[in-house]
């Protein structure tokens, strides 16, 4: 019977611990989209990468005209009129440049677009590991001001009250020295 009621007893006693624990969650996701230093940060690294495209662009018009260049000498060369010489000094002089030309131009396009999305990949990953460190700074805050014992991800709790998401909470915190006009909320 002793035993019974230190059982009883022992449940209840870590009921009672459970039940005063404070867990809340946030989604992260939704936080770091709202973050303005995340959009910020986001539309410069966007400006770059069309920086970037309009070069490879530009790169690309003049891969094109000399391509054009090559088709035009290519049908120079099949006139029958002209003998093995003449055209193999066409080839040779204004058909061989050309080639190099637009074969280095190719190259160079394509390093370009390695580079700047390797480049602009970096840059995202760095930026996003600050943010996300700032971010967990103020959840830390956050979870000494709700004297949170715990504060999850949203994604990884399959059932939570919607009472104990504080991901606004944290959307006010970590843009709370945003400049004003850089406040506009993305949608759920």
């Amino acid at each position: 019977m002793k035993k019974a009621l230190a059982l009883i007893a022992g449940m209840a006693a870590v009921a009672a611990v459970a039940a005063a624990q404070n867990i809340f969650v946030v989604d992260m996701a939704r936080a770091y989209q709202n973050y303005y230093k995340a959009k910020t940060a986001f539309a410069q690294i966007q400006a770059s990468a069309d920086n970037a495209k309009k070069e490879i662009q530009e790169m690309a018009k003049k891969r094109d005209a000399i391509v054009k260049e090559l088709n035009a000498v290519q049908e120079k060369v099949k006139n029958p009129a002209l003998s093995e010489d003449a055209k193999k000094k066409i080839m040779e002089t204004e058909f061989q440049p050309k080639y190099v030309e637009a074969s280095r131009i190719e190259n160079a396009m394509r390093d370009m677009q390695q580079q700047t999305t390797q480049r602009l990949q970096n840059n995202m990953n760095n930026v996003r590991q600050v943010h996300l460190q700032e971010i967990a700074e103020v959840i830390k805050q956050l979870a000494a001001e709700k004297k949170a014992d715990f504060i999850l991800e949203r994604n990884a709790c399959p059932f939570f009250k919607e009472s104990v998401d504080i991901t606004e909470d944290l959307i006010k915190a970590i843009n709370a020295n945003a400049p004003a006009a850089q406040l506009t909320p993305e949608k759920k």
